[in-house]
């Protein structure tokens, strides 16, 4: 009876087909559907894709398992009866069998895939997906943000991932959240600047120095030496430094700068 089990086949083949394209047109729309609530709750792209995979194979397998010879009777009301009562005695080789063979195989010629079709539900499908595509584009498009609240799968994928080892404290994202309760940019540092400190003095001295009371033949009198040395209020220059640090003709050319300025005041 191999004729008429290449028809059952070629039936069932025919609504796979059918199921194959009602149930990618519903994971598109789920797809649509999520990704926009993903823009409201700022999610990853991924969360999608994992969901709508899920979706897909649930949604499939569950629909395969529906496939029966009932569904064609369904839509076929002249093949009622028929299509059972013919699977029921396939392997039937009598004269009344051939016979219902034959009819059955007649009508079925006549049947067209589109029988299997909601043509309504079908164009539902289809003109939700063109309007979410829509909507996104324009979202896209006009560069509207829509995040009003944080991601609410966050916390409990990383509290996963950490317990299963997948990823540490201190890298990714979280890095600076794991660091420093909640600071993005981690811990809080002093800046080393070194380790030798450094010492400064004001003297209230060298805040006016009086120039008129300087003796040019006593350079050591000058008010100027306060600004060297040990005590001039900084580190000490180092090995070769004594006084002021400066030598005898710079002393003079500063007090004779300091002669002028005192006059043409």
């Amino acid at each position: 009876m191999q004729p008429i089990r290449s028809m059952f086949g070629e039936v069932q083949f025919e609504l796979v087909k059918i199921i194959l394209l009602n149930v990618f047109l519903s994971t598109v729309i789920f797809f649509l559907i999520a990704d926009l609530i993903a823009l409201v709750f700022g999610m990853k792209l991924w969360y999608i894709v994992v969901a709508s995979a899920v979706y897909f194979a649930v949604a499939l397998t569950s629909e395969l398992r529906k496939i029966s010879v009932r569904v064609v009777e369904e839509r076929n009301p002249e093949m009622r009866e028929l299509l059972r009562t013919a699977k029921d005695n396939q392997d039937q080789d009598t004269l009344m069998a051939h016979a219902l063979f034959a009819e059955v195989l007649d009508k079925m010629r006549r049947v067209s895939s589109g029988t299997f079709l909601d043509f309504r539900k079908l164009m539902l499908k289809i003109s939700a997906v063109f309007v979410l595509a829509i909507v996104l584009v324009s979202l896209a498009f006009f560069d509207i943000n829509l995040q009003r609240f944080e991601d609410p799968l966050r916390a409990p994928l990383s509290a996963l991932g950490r317990a299963l080892g997948f990823g540490t404290a201190g890298s990714g994202e979280d890095a600076g959240a794991a660091g420093d309760a909640g600071d993005i940019f981690g811990e809080a540092r002093v800046a080393d600047l070194g380790d030798d400190a450094l010492i400064a003095t004001v003297k209230p001295g060298l805040d006016n120095p009086d120039f008129s009371q300087i003796d040019p033949s006593d350079p050591s009198a000058n008010p100027l030496d306060d600004l060297g040395g040990a005590d001039a209020g900084f580190n000490d220059g180092g090995p070769g430094s004594a006084g002021s640090g400066l030598d005898e003709r710079d002393l003079q050319r500063s007090f004779e700068y300091a002669k002028q300025t005192q006059g043409s005041g």
